[in-house]
């Protein structure tokens, strides 16, 4: 029997009950449109973290010291450093935050210099910079984070404004532009003091923590070479007693965790594929059943078992080929209307093949079992079926 034959034979019978082939479709229309999305989700999360961590540098690296004392002089003698473009310390100060009777939940006060902004390449919106005079002159002034400015005043438009840390008060000279997160911390709930003002206020002279900057993005594993031989050399730091990350690492490990999450859940998506392929045998061999008096008369007129079973399995691929590309087209397209509502799809062609291929991996391994038993019936018993 001619293949061009065998196909139209089989489009016509699969489509002959569109209702019941719509139903088996349905499957696997869920489950392939289902990957399709989560994967897509999943893809286009991490280029969106990936894109953010280009517009803030991928050059900037943070130091933590669990253990030993580090002093403010060490960090200028760390941004003299050949491989290091800078370093600014980052203490936490643990102040209340208010202006008037508003007080701020969402502000993160770190005593730090005028090299932070660049450390950590982050810009200003308006205002200035602290600056070494405010340092050496151990002012109160602050910089503040929009989301901070917007909890306390309703406005970013605040500078010359001033705020209490506690029953201090502060001028705010500048406010950050917000750029998503960096180094784990949300750049507009950030706010900025000078290192020597908060040591005058009681925060301590140690540094624990701080941010620096290698002088390019090629340069990171020589700057935290250059760091971890300095605090086990000059600083005298333990080994052990310190660690130092790059923000590449920090998004690497979050890509790792949300592709070990897409692929959960892509895999949770898939155990559908499995029950609409349960659903296509069983529909064929229904298929099969009620067509016992047609596979004897063809049998009868000459047709051989394998001309049976090749049409019963090409009905198979057909209804899950069929499906399999309804499902990726309604996958993308629900995908993109997400794109819609502030989630960040992007369309994962490795997905696609992968369903293309599960489609038709589908049809075959769950089309044979009915294709192989319609082959093997007995003409004569099958002409005196009804």
């Amino acid at each position: 029997m001619r293949l061009s034959h065998l196909v139209r034979t089989a489009v016509r019978a699969v489509f002959q009950n569109g209702l019941r082939t719509a139903l088996t479709m349905l499957g696997l229309i869920i489950g392939i449109s289902s990957v399709i999305i989560l994967v897509g989700i999943g893809d286009g999360s991490n280029q969106q973290v990936q894109a953010k961590m280009k517009e803030l540098g991928g050059d900037a690296l943070s130091t933590y010291v669990y253990q030993g004392k580090l002093s403010y002089d060490d960090l200028a003698a760390l941004g003299q450093l050949e491989s290091l473009d800078g370093a600014a310390p980052s203490k936490l100060f643990s102040k209340k935050l208010s202006a008037g009777k508003a007080v701020s939940n969402k502000a993160f006060i770190e005593a730090t210099d005028e090299h932070y902004l660049h450390v950590r390449n982050l810009k200003l919106l308006a205002g200035r910079n602290l600056s070494a005079v405010d340092r050496e002159n151990k002012s109160k002034v602050i910089v503040i984070g929009t989301d901070v400015a917007t909890e306390l005043f309703g406005s970013t438009d605040i500078v010359g404004r001033t705020v209490k840390l506690d029953g201090d008060e502060f001028t705010v000279v500048g406010v950050l532009q917000n750029q998503g997160e960096s180094m784990g911390l949300n750049t507009g709930s950030v706010a900025l003091v000078p290192f020597s003002t908060a040591v005058g206020m009681g925060a301590g002279a140690d540094v624990d923590s701080f941010y620096a900057k290698a002088r390019g993005q090629e340069r990171i594993d020589e700057a935290k070479a250059a760091i971890g031989s300095y605090l086990g050399g000059e600083a005298g730091i333990a080994p052990g007693m310190f660690d130092v990350t790059s923000q590449d690492e920090m998004l690497r490990a979050g890509n790792d965790i949300d592709d070990t999450m897409t692929l959960l859940l892509a895999g949770i998506a898939a155990i559908s594929l499995v029950v609409a392929g349960i659903g296509v045998m069983n529909v064929m061999l229904v298929s099969v059943t009620e067509r016992t008096r047609e596979i004897g008369i063809k049998k009868a007129l000459g047709a051989r078992r394998m001309d049976i079973l090749a049409q019963f399995l090409l009905e198979a691929l057909i209804m899950s080929i069929v499906g399999g590309a309804v499902g990726i087209g309604a996958g993308i397209a629900l995908g993109l209307l997400l794109n819609t509502v502030g989630l960040t799809f992007v369309v994962s062609w490795n997905a696609v093949w992968a369903a293309v291929a599960a489609s038709t991996a589908i049809g075959l391994a769950f089309g044979i079992f009915p294709a192989h038993r319609a082959s093997r019936k007995n003409p004569i018993d099958a002409l005196r079926a009804e």
